[in-house]
């Protein structure tokens, strides 16, 4: 993929995100509180989001063990960083789940589309498309790595604290 490909496919993501956003104010989402069947077959939630999760995983994990690129140190935190959130929603969130709830097939086939398309934009453009020394060692030292790092752990503090807080309730 040329890097003018690339621009393409996150220009189209963008436009398709701002239709969701905007058709999600007129359309009920079809799962949780507002599940409807209209959606597709029901799948038991806990296999559900570990099929609509683990593929983002799987897609970066490959796209790092074919780079050049894997042991570089800031591209390995990255990957690092990344595989840490998602191992944990792909594989732990979903043994965490109570109850029996069901989850769409309709639905769970687009977040498995999102998430194949999130870790092919992310994992290409860190191991394969970036300037080849854009991401040197003295970058873990710029504001952008240091804001960014803490934003990540600090965000995915939040969406763990917000599940368990979920769960019990």
């Amino acid at each position: 993929m040329t890097q003018e490909d690339f621009l393409i496919l996150l220009i189209i993501m963008a436009v398709i995100a701002a239709i969701v956003f905007v058709t999600l104010y007129f359309v009920e989402a079809g799962y949780g509180m507002l599940f409807n069947q209209k959606w597709g077959v029901p799948i038991p939630n806990k296999i559900a989001w570990v099929c609509m999760e683990a593929p983002v995983f799987i897609v970066m994990l490959v796209l790092w063990a074919g780079s050049e690129r894997q042991f570089e140190t800031v591209p390995l935190l990255f990957f690092l960083f990344f595989e840490l959130h998602y191992f944990q929603r792909a594989f732990i969130f979903p043994l965490l789940i109570k109850g029996k709830s069901k989850m769409p097939a309709g639905i769970m086939t687009m977040g498995i589309v999102f998430n194949l398309l999130n870790g092919y934009i992310q994992g290409m453009w860190i191991f394969y498309l970036s300037p080849e020394n854009m991401y040197s060692i003295q970058w873990l030292t710029t504001p952008q790595f240091i804001t960014g790092t803490i934003l990540f752990f600090a965000g995915m503090w939040i969406n763990w604290q917000s599940d368990y807080i979920v769960r019990h309730l």
